[in-house]
């Protein structure tokens, strides 16, 4: 079997398992499945070498009448968003452990479907192949909110739906599109796709259905209205696993199809800039005058992706590359942020910033933990989201200084929401019933551990993955109009 197959088929076989093993296994079974599948993706990782585009190669053709194939890879872009996918999956499959009574054994087999589907799309090596791993890896999550989520979760996952419905079909009539440009003998492999040229005003319909796909799937401003709605009322685990990893799907599309359309970015980059950078300002603005925890981390989450997107938008090697270690960064510490905010959640059964107070002297731990993934969200040097931010910044200040300076008025705008969150949640007037709350189960210390581990790690060595992430991105800089 191929080893890039091996990643996609894995979480089926355990889908399958689950099936077979019935409730009372489904969750240890789930949990297993998630951990080989990430102790299998370190292995391809190891023997992952730089100098090559692409590994692993599965190609076999699928539709003939459309010279469609299923092709699928491992290359650097993919990476960060695989091992991502492989970090995070177990923390949501542990941050279910404590409803487990409550989810049947369906909830665990839609997440090895939803595990596989990313894994597929991560890898998907063509057009056709990112679009159909792009559907399937919405309708695994957009059924456990269904099922599983608050008392509004029908109207929130309605939103939803309506909007990613609206974007599906921008992008697949972007894909027919590029299609009927390419002519009947192209496979539309990436490498292909890359090497052909289209004229600016067709570069420029793809690119505007392609932005507006993905900037819903992100979100990203104004295309955003679902997102708050969805964090707070799904399932939270889930949410653990949309705000970390689906919310990237969006970004790494733009760089999917990024020298597709490069041309038409180069005519629109500086709309496309400041339409980031508002959603960066909105988002903060936001954030600070919201008084539910779920909301605070929704609308801060809307505005790092605004960042990210505007790191990729600048087309220089270190907005480029910010944005796609910041993807990763990111992913890692709004799972933990995510995962703190529902441990506090399941014990208090409230989503307000002032449920906690004085929490910090009756579970210093969890105040520790939530300390440091704090200050990894506002950038403090020395944690991964300084890295990812620092060149974001550098990037922009290439392209227009007032830009820069806009976007670094977010940083301390995120510092204030951030920090006052932090404030009321963990100290302020100690509430009587925080004390007599339970204390973090052993999974949940773990979980936080290793998680602050990873952002303090990525923010001391960062060399590794910034190399990477150079590679990945290296043939993008070509960002120049024909005269």
């Amino acid at each position: 079997m191929d080893t890039i197959l091996s990643i996609i088929l894995l979480p089926l076989l355990f889908a399958l398992l689950i099936y077979f093993a019935g409730r009372k296994y489904a969750a240890p079974v789930a949990l297993a499945g998630a951990g080989i599948n990430l102790f299998y993706f370190l292995f391809l990782l190891s023997g992952f070498r730089a100098s090559h585009s692409v590994e692993n190669v599965f190609n076999v053709a699928w539709i003939p009448g459309i010279n469609a194939n299923l092709h699928f890879g491992l290359d650097a872009l993919g990476i960060f968003m695989i091992l991502l996918t492989a970090l995070v999956l177990p923390i949501g499959l542990i941050a279910s452990l404590k409803y487990s009574e409550h989810r049947s054994k369906v909830y665990y087999i839609l997440m090895m479907l939803g595990l596989s589907a990313l894994n597929g799309f991560f890898s998907a090596q063509n057009d056709i192949t990112f679009y159909v791993f792009f559907e399937l890896a919405l309708i695994p999550f957009y059924f456990i909110v269904l099922m599983y989520g608050g008392a509004q979760r029908r109207q929130a996952v309605f939103k939803f739906f309506v909007y990613t419905v609206f974007g599906s079909f921008l992008m697949l009539g972007s894909i027919i599109y590029l299609h009927s440009l390419a002519g009947q003998n192209s496979t539309n492999d990436w490498s292909m796709l890359y090497d052909m040229e289209f004229s600016v005003k067709a570069q420029t319909w793809m690119l505007a259905g392609l932005f507006v796909a993905f900037a819903i799937k992100s979100p990203l401003f104004p295309f955003h209205t679902w997102q708050s709605d969805l964090y707070t009322e799904g399932d939270r685990p889930t949410i653990i696993i949309i705000a970390a990893i689906l919310s990237k799907m969006g970004v790494f599309g733009i760089l999917r199809f990024f020298n597709v359309v490069n041309e038409a970015i180069a005519q629109y980059q500086l709309p496309l800039l400041v339409l980031c950078i508002a959603g960066v300002l909105y988002g903060a603005l936001v954030a600070w005058r919201q008084n539910e925890v779920t909301r605070i981390m929704a609308y801060s989450s809307l505005s790092h992706m605004g960042m990210i997107a505007a790191g990729i938008f600048t087309a220089t090697v270190p907005g480029l590359k910010g944005g796609v270690f910041q993807m990763l960064s990111h992913g890692l510490i709004v799972a933990g942020m995510f995962f703190v905010a529902d441990s506090m959640i399941s014990r208090t059964m409230d989503n307000s910033i002032d449920a906690t107070t004085g929490m910090a002297r009756s579970h210093p731990n969890l105040a520790v933990y939530f300390f440091v993934l704090c200050l990894a969200s506002v950038g403090l040097p020395l944690t991964s989201g300084f890295i990812g931010e620092f060149n974001i910044l550098q990037g922009l200040s290439q392209i227009r200084l007032v830009l820069a300076a806009l976007a670094g008025v977010s940083v301390i705008l995120g510092a204030l929401y951030t920090f006052r969150m932090y404030q009321r949640m963990m100290f302020g007037t100690p509430n009587p019933l925080t004390s007599a709350l339970p204390s973090l189960k052993m999974n949940e210390d773990y979980v936080l551990i290793v998680l602050m581990i990873l952002v303090l790690v990525l923010g001391f060595y960062p060399d590794t993955w910034l190399d990477l992430a150079d590679q990945a991105t290296a043939s993008f800089l070509q960002l120049k109009p024909k005269g």
